[in-house]
């Protein structure tokens, strides 16, 4: 119907006899010619400005594997990403209206069935009835084949390039590989291609450009004037990176780890992707870049897949990148920063000993010992005194031994080919990911030993309550924000990296009563400093009161669950707060939003050969559409330029019937005109004063607040969460209960009705931490209905009830670049 809608408004409208007629005077198929006749129509009987016809790509379609000529040996890439698409639907044929009087033009129906495609998958076959039933619609509408459909983006298959490696040796070859032999290990090629492989790599440089000159007006540029810290700017390395740069300099994080394609065999793929640390959080996530795919069965070898990368970083950070916005041109160095990974990834990179190795840690020198575990033996990391730091300095020692003595030296193997990037520091800059660390390690190792029957006899177990606190898991009602729904616990070993992180911070108030004492107490430590360094705003003393409660936490340990189980993962904890203050909040260098972007990669492929040029070439498409809108779709209806951002990369929900109060208030839905009740209008003296107020109000029971979509109470649709709990600027906590406009004066005033969540004395004092560790909890009760203005909301909050029957709320961490 929306198709049909938009393709056909009142006074463009077809009836079935005009399309009758129509069909006759193109030899429609739909009139019983044999359907091969289709792939003519709207071609010949065209002018020929209007042919739908482009030189170029080879028939690359969606399961075919790259051919060795489409990929190009440019170090830079192709600078103008889609010139040849925007040339071809600004042109006359491109702006040719799809018959007289349409909405849309065929460069703009070309858009939308593009993002159409890439946001379904839908396969090559698929895309060819897709074409067909377009041009039963309107003869003639768009291209019919997969061929001429795919040639439209020979410039973004000219940006991928196939680097080559040998086999043998596992030696960087180049571009191309017609030579007789391997230079490094002289194996002689031969034509069966056997010596040889490659993996694909796109140059950062115009994509960056891309996303510069989209954001150009939200650029966040380093501003070091804050004493807390808000984001990675506040970090004491970044401001060292940035103390003798421009304004106009940039940093990135990067990040590469393994993504498994398939249940049945090994193969991964392991893509090199980049975020621009100057962009506002939300847009981060929005804007990874692809860099490179490897394809294999095996990890990649570091120095050979990495060398492209590295080269075009130091080519960044000397030259820089030029882009242009309304204020004129721009130039900007561009400088690694920061690595993102998890640990196995980490000393892979680094080319260190893994973490059960001796000298495992990347961080420091503590060596670790051996225990026995199970009918195994363990490698621990048990608190011993200080130890000493890694440095870039002792790091370079260490390599240097190991290549002369050619064994590893403290854990270092040998160099790492990371020591080349400009201002990159080789142990500062691999920062250990609290994703990987904290959420899927300890908090996951630690539920492990709650629950698992294997520590039956142990005095931390709780398996036998699993049920009751599965119960109270799976009857809380989170807000939006947690995308996904509490799970039972029997089906940990399914959650996702969300569940786990979100099990951390309810799960001090499920476990109340649950738990024993010691261990709950214990627990606090660790959600008390996640919650502070997970925060927007962390202040010193917020610093060091999470340092000694991460400290306490690993120490006690120790006793409390045995030696055995001070994994890698519990010692990186002693780590963590020296890394956001060196980088900012745990979140602004998390692995999430890279972690998000490897499920999508996942979905832009079909079948099982060409997996690497698919995933290139589907996310330049997708990373391109929104610079090509402006030019097609502006001047569009607002319902078309609705549906194509419906179909974009990072749709969100399109909102109908929104009415707009101001920038940060927005009613949804329909109103309810009803009369105001009396402990309503007694709330509402407190902002009115003795104003006299019409009883009938306009009442909306689903509203947003800041761009925070609220559901109240008494909007019964919202049963699986609860997005009615909220903070206050001024500290008070509230169930809301509708938005109201107020008739005061012949004009329309907006006020919040809700009740408010009293707090009751709660608190775990601890004294070697010198706070309350419980400080992010409130414990409330339902008190009288009050009123307030819609400028006075903070945050949404998350309501938990323990299993005595306690309200408790807490304010939703949600600041991770994926919220």
């Amino acid at each position: 119907m929306f198709l049909r809608n938009f393709l056909f408004r009142s006074g463009d409208y077809f009836e079935p006899e005009h399309l009758l007629r129509l069909y006759r005077a193109h030899d429609h198929p739909c009139l019983g010619r044999r359907f091969h006749s289709i792939r003519l129509l709207g071609m010949e009987n065209r002018p020929a400005n209007q042919q739908w016809d482009a030189p170029g790509l080879s028939d690359d379609e969606m399961g075919d594997d790259m051919d060795e000529d489409d990929a190009t040996t440019d170090d830079q890439g192709d600078g103008d990403n889609f010139a040849e698409i925007q040339g071809m639907i600004t042109s006359d044929a491109g702006k040719a209206p799809l018959y007289p009087n349409s909405l849309l033009d065929h460069g703009q129906l070309l858009l939308l069935v593009i993002a159409f495609v890439l946001k379904h998958h839908l396969t090559g076959t698929c895309l060819e009835d897709l074409l067909q039933l377009l041009n039963c619609i309107v003869p003639g509408s768009i291209m019919l084949s997969k061929y001429l459909f795919h040639k439209n983006f020979e410039s973004c298959q000219s940006q991928i390039q196939k680097h080559y490696y040998c086999n043998h040796c596992s030696e960087y070859i180049g571009f191309e590989y017609d030579i007789a032999e391997c230079p490094a290990c002289n194996i002689p090629f031969d034509d069966t291609d056997n010596h040889v492989s490659f993996f694909l790599y796109t140059p950062i440089e115009p994509q960056l450009k891309t996303i510069l000159e989209q954001n150009n007006a939200s650029m966040n540029f380093p501003n070091h004037h804050h004493d807390d810290i808000t984001d990675i700017h506040e970090g004491l390395k970044y401001k060292q990176l940035f103390s003798n740069l421009s304004e106009d300099d940039l940093s990135i994080t990067w990040n590469c780890d393994g993504v498994p394609l398939f249940k049945s065999s090994k193969t991964s793929i392991w893509p090199i992707q980049v975020m621009i640390n100057e962009l506002p959080k939300e847009q981060r996530a929005r804007n990874v870049i692809l860099c490179g795919v490897w394809v294999g069965d095996t990890k990649p070898t570091v120095h050979v897949y990495f060398k492209p990368f590295v080269d075009g970083m130091k080519h960044l950070a000397c030259n820089g990148i030029q882009w242009e916005d309304e204020n004129g041109a721009h130039v900007s160095r561009v400088f690694c920063a920061v690595c993102s990974c998890d640990a196995v990834a980490r000393c892979i990179m680094q080319n260190f000993h893994q973490f059960n190795g001796s000298f495992g840690c990347s961080i420091c020198l503590h060596e670790g010992e051996m225990v026995e575990r199970g009918d195994g033996h363990t490698r621990v990391y048990p608190v011993r005194g200080v130890s000493e730091q890694r440095t870039a300095n002792n790091t370079v020692r260490h390599a240097s031994e190991a290549c002369v003595a050619n064994a590893v030296v403290k854990g270092v193997k040998g160099p790492s080919i990371f020591s080349l990037l400009p201002k990159f520091n080789i142990i500062d800059g691999f920062v250990p990911d609290y994703m990987h660390c904290v959420i899927l390690g300890v908090v996951r190792q630690f539920s492990r030993l709650w629950f698992d029957s294997r520590y039956h006899c142990k005095d931390f177990y709780i398996g036998n309550s699993i049920d009751n606190v599965s119960h109270l898991m799976q009857s809380l009602k989170p807000p939006m924000e947690m995308a996904r729904l509490p799970r039972s616990l029997s089906e940990r070993k399914f959650w996702k990296a969300s569940e786990w992180r979100n099990f951390l911070f309810y799960s001090p108030i499920i476990l109340i009563g649950i738990l024993p004492d010691a261990f709950m107490r214990h627990w606090w430590l660790l959600v008390f400093a996640i919650a502070n360094l997970s925060s927007s705003n962390i202040s010193t003393a917020m610093l060091n009161k999470s340092r000694a409660a991460l400290l306490k936490f690993v120490i006690k340990a120790e006793s409390l669950y045995g030696l055995e189980h001070l994994s890698y993962n519990v010692h990186q904890l002693t780590h963590l707060t020296q890394y956001v203050g060196n980088w900012g909040p745990l979140w602004a260098t998390s692995a999430f939003p890279f972690e998000n972007n490897n499920q999508v990669l996942k979905r832009l492929y079909h079948g099982t050969n060409g997996i690497a040029n698919q995933i290139m070439k589907n996310n330049l498409i997708w990373n391109q559409l929104n610079s090509i809108y402006d030019y097609l779709f502006v001047p569009c209806s607002e319902e078309i330029q609705s549906f194509y951002h419906h179909l974009s990369r990072h749709s969100s929900r399109i909102v109908q019937n929104a009415f707009s109060v101001s920038h940060d208030c927005i009613g949804l839905g329909q109103p309810q005109l009803r009369f105001l009740s009396d402990n309503e209008k007694a709330a509402l003296i407190s902002i009115f004063d003795n104003t006299w107020l019409h009883s009938e109000v306009n009442s909306f029971a689903r509203f947003m607040l800041k761009k925070k979509l609220i559901h109240s109470h008494e909007y019964s649709n919202n049963t699986k969460h609860n997005d009615a709990i909220i903070s206050l600027s001024s500290g008070m906590y509230v169930a809301v209960g509708s938005l109201l406009f107020i008739n005061v004066s012949n004009s329309k005033v907006p006020v919040i009705i809700g009740t408010e969540l009293r707090l009751r004395n709660f608190s775990i004092y601890d004294t070697d931490v010198r706070s309350n560790v419980a400080v992010a909890f409130r414990k409330v009760s339902f008190a009288n209905l009050v009123a307030f203005k819609p400028s006075h909301f903070e945050s949404k909050c998350l309501m938990i009830t323990s299993e005595r029957g306690a309200h408790y709320v807490i304010e939703w961490p949600g600041n991770d670049l994926t919220s």
